[in-house]
């Protein structure tokens, strides 16, 4: 009863977030126009550029095809702003905004700090290994996601946070019907997880065949 309590509490609290938001529309000109251009120089500034430029070229820094190897802690060369357009100031495109504002928070009644879930989103959308807590890199993006934040409320995300819904046409629903399963699926070993391709066991699939094994 208690735990349905609290669960309860944290719907409301995320519905009353999400309401605030949007209530302080109109109180920031534009709450997406942070610009790493305008800082001046010092170590603080350092990382928050450095945290800009792992988002932007995250292949270079830290991908399977880092200029060092040592740091090739992401799976695959995507970048983080594959995800996060415009290095998470686009609007409705998974922005950083109110990230910070929104961290740390309860999940399955456990508390999730910020660098959690970044490394959380480098192992799943990036099919790699967490960083260490104390790496310049995490510490970077953190940063860079302070810096973007500034000035939002706590606990409320500002409007334009999360995606954009998008409706999935009839037709194409039609046509998923009338062809069956996915050419990739028809491919896939028995049983196990594959890693990237069909056929070969060990890791996580992309696109269309992740949906079809329910991984996305």
């Amino acid at each position: 009863m208690r735990t349905l309590i609290i669960e309860i509490f944290i719907a409301l609290a995320a519905v009353a977030g999400f309401c605030a938001g949007y209530l302080l529309w109109d109180t920031q000109t534009n709450w997406y126009a942070a610009d790493v251009s305008t800082l001046g120089p010092g170590p603080e500034n350092d990382l928050i550029r450095y945290g800009h430029d792992l988002i932007v070229n995250t292949p270079r820094y830290i991908g399977r095809s880092a200029e060092n190897p040592d740091m090739a802690f992401a799976g695959n060369d995507l970048s983080c702003q594959s995800c996060h357009l415009k290095a998470g100031l686009q609007p409705f495109a998974a922005p950083f905004v109110s990230t910070v504002a929104s961290f740390p928070m309860m999940v399955n009644n456990q508390v999730l700090p910020l660098s959690q879930r970044i490394n959380s989103c480098i192992e799943l959308g990036l099919n790699g290994r967490p960083l260490p807590d104390d790496s310049r890199e995490l510490q970077a993006l953190v940063a860079y996601m302070v810096f973007v934040g500034k000035g939002t409320p706590q606990g409320v995300r500002v409007p334009g946070m999360g995606l954009m819904p998008i409706g999935f046409p009839a037709a194409v629903r039609r046509a998923a019907r009338r062809s069956g399963l996915h050419p990739a699926l028809r491919q896939l070993p028995q049983g196990g997880r594959a890693r990237g391709e069909a056929g070969k066991p060990g890791g996580r699939l992309c696109g269309a065949a992740a949906v079809g094994r329910g991984q996305l």
